[in-house]
């Protein structure tokens, strides 16, 4: 009995010394430079919050955090760079929340974002804003639907294009209120807004910035505001729910960091508290009210995957529903 004993402890010495290297030999996390891909061009929103919590990471780590401009195809350039990354933590993504939520149903893309990506932290919230020029028949929302319900045809809307949370906006809303809405889709929200400021479209729907410039030097309305709550960067802002229109809610999107789907759960873990003490700190929370961002909805890893996951099927059923194909106005 003695004996057998001791034969036991001396195969149990054995197998941990045959699995002690494996486990020592799993690399600490950040081992290497961190990788940040925007997929926009830089100078923009995103790329400015990037920078922001990249210089947070590289305060809290011991490795350069560098941020890398992959831009082209609406996102997906950067996007699928990202995605097809070892998924060891050290190569991430940061984009507007349509990434992964409303790009798979109205760009011609390669890859399912949902299959390539995982949620590790959001960075900020994005609200909509339904923009007017002066004049219009009505100064507030209600007098304009009242307008337009006698007057069928005859308001356009303009977005940043086709298939865009702003466009299809301007459907919800037309749908909501029982009115009808021309789209006139642009190469992006700068013209949009200057077609606007000209009086070449009544309506524009679009971000916060620079918009809102233009707004409080008198040229253009500020109509309804997409998020739940009034914006506390323009307080006199009716919300969509307020006026009746809580559908709308559904244009509001969010900036958020991605990592390669497969990165282990403890690093997402790690590089979910990295944002979330970057995204408390004075610094960066004076950075916000300068594009209109507001807060970011504090998430773990899993339950922005979740949240993900439900505007990405919201967004599937819309597309269907209203029968969009890439390419169409």
């Amino acid at each position: 009995m003695q004996r057998r004993s001791v034969n036991k402890l001396v195969l149990a010495a054995v197998a941990s010394a045959a699995l002690a290297p494996a486990v020592f030999a799993q690399p600490s996390f950040p081992s290497r430079t961190i990788e940040i891909v925007v997929p926009y061009p830089p100078g923009g929103t995103t790329d400015m919050l990037a920078r922001a919590v990249a210089e947070g990471m590289a305060k809290q780590s011991s490795v350069p955090v560098v941020v890398m401009n992959r831009a082209g195809g609406g996102s997906t350039i950067g996007a699928g760079h990202v995605g097809r990354a070892k998924p060891d933590g050290h190569t991430l993504l940061i984009t507007t929340g349509s990434t992964a939520t409303l790009i798979p149903y109205t760009l011609p893309i390669s890859f399912d974002p949902l299959a390539t990506l995982t949620s590790v932290a959001e960075v900020g919230q994005t609200p909509l804003l339904l923009y007017a020029h002066p004049s219009i028949p009505a100064p507030d929302l209600k007098g304009l639907i009242e307008w337009m319900k006698r007057n069928p045809g005859k308001i356009s809307y303009g977005s940043c294009g086709a298939g865009t949370q702003g466009h299809f906006g301007g459907l919800i809303l037309g749908k909501a209120a029982g009115v009808e809405l021309t789209h006139v889709p642009f190469q992006g929200g700068a013209p949009a807004l200057q077609a606007l400021v000209g009086g070449h479209i009544e309506l524009a729907i679009d971000a916060f910035t620079p918009a809102m410039e233009q707004v409080k030097a008198g040229r253009i309305l500020a109509l309804a505001v997409s998020s739940p709550e009034r914006s506390p960067y323009a307080p006199d802002v009716p919300t969509f729910r307020e006026l009746g229109y809580p559908e709308v809610e559904a244009i509001s999107g969010f900036f958020g960091m991605f990592a390669p789907a497969g990165t282990p759960a403890g690093i997402l873990a790690t590089l979910n508290e990295m944002v979330s003490r970057i995204v408390a700190t004075p610094e960066f929370q004076a950075r916000l009210p300068q594009v209109g961002v507001l807060p970011p909805r504090a998430m773990s890893p899993a339950e922005m995957d979740a949240s993900v996951r439900k505007d990405n099927a919201g967004w599937a059923r819309f597309v269907k529903e209203i029968g969009f194909t890439p390419g169409q106005n």
